[in-house]
């Protein structure tokens, strides 16, 4: 999905500080010499052909409207797809496989050890 927005541009460092004189993106015009917020200008043709060559949608962020109906259909797809068996992959642990050869391997390193110890006790 190719979201298109425009707006007065957040910088990112205080974009946690909206009461903050540099929450905004400031430059100086070059005719006026005033400094003016920084906007972002959507540039939509170019948006449409970037969400046309991926094959997927665009949606014009300026309107809740555009975007609720997207949602939506994501979680009507979302809510089908759990009911079909094939189209949901179930996680299933396989740690059980590793763990019994490690048990083992255990078992025989604790009674090697025994063996050892038996063998060159500690004084």
């Amino acid at each position: 999905m190719v979201l298109g927005a425009g707006g007065r541009m957040v910088s990112s460092t205080y974009s946690n500080e909206p009461s903050s004189e540099y929450y905004y993106i400031y430059y100086y015009d070059e005719n006026t010499y005033q400094k003016v917020t920084a906007l972002s200008k959507i540039d939509e043709k170019n948006l449409k052909q970037i969400a046309s060559d991926l094959k997927i949608d665009y949606i014009q962020m300026s309107k809740t409207s555009n975007i609720d109906y997207k949602l939506n259909d994501i979680k009507q797809q979302s809510y089908n797809s759990q009911t079909t068996e094939e189209k949901i992959s179930s996680y299933q642990d396989i740690y059980y496989y590793f763990a019994i050869p490690l048990v083992i391997l255990l078992i025989v390193d604790f009674v090697y050890l025994i063996g050892i110890s038996e063998k060159f006790p500690i004084k």
